[in-house]
């Protein structure tokens, strides 16, 4: 696992952009997938380098992993299809844990989507709001507003 860096950018992208198709068709709408992909976008994910602390879990030369950290908020957390279920993700977060800890934070903060919420939930992520964004073609993007408290380890 190593820290992210701008050039890495397209490849994170690609990474991003390879698990939503994935994974949210059929637990999502095309048009909150939509919703997905430009949230993730190119901005946001050099925003999360330059001002967070993004990690990248490789596999070789292959990026299979990532997630970031922006003050006490979990974020951009996804790993490739093929290398889901292997414990990698449980990986990243306990690294963005650890960092945030490291930097104070007691209570740490994520919105889970749909598919990843029982994920967060295995992790000790508590639920605190469910809520819906409203998307193209009177569609809505269901997530759900999660915290966990920290331990100093």
């Amino acid at each position: 696992m190593r820290t992210a860096k701008l050039e890495d950018i397209k490849e994170l992208k690609l990474l991003i952009y390879e698990t939503i198709d994935a994974c949210y068709p059929g637990a999502y709408s095309y048009e909150a997938i939509d919703y997905f992909k430009e949230y993730h976008n190119t901005k946001n994910i050099l925003n999360d380098i330059l001002n967070g602390y993004s990690l990248i879990l490789t596999c070789g030369r292959d990026m299979i992993g990532t997630g970031t950290l922006l003050g006490s908020n979990a974020r951009r957390v996804f790993v490739k299809p093929a290398y889901q279920n292997k414990g990698l993700g449980k990986r990243i977060m306990h690294g963005l844990e650890e960092k945030a800890v490291e930097n104070g934070v007691r209570i740490m903060d994520l919105d889970a989507s749909f598919v990843a919420y029982s994920f967060y939930r295995a992790l000790g992520y508590e639920t605190q709001a469910e809520d819906l964004i409203p998307v193209k073609n009177e569609q809505n993007l269901r997530y759900y507003k999660m915290v966990k408290k920290l331990e100093d380890k």
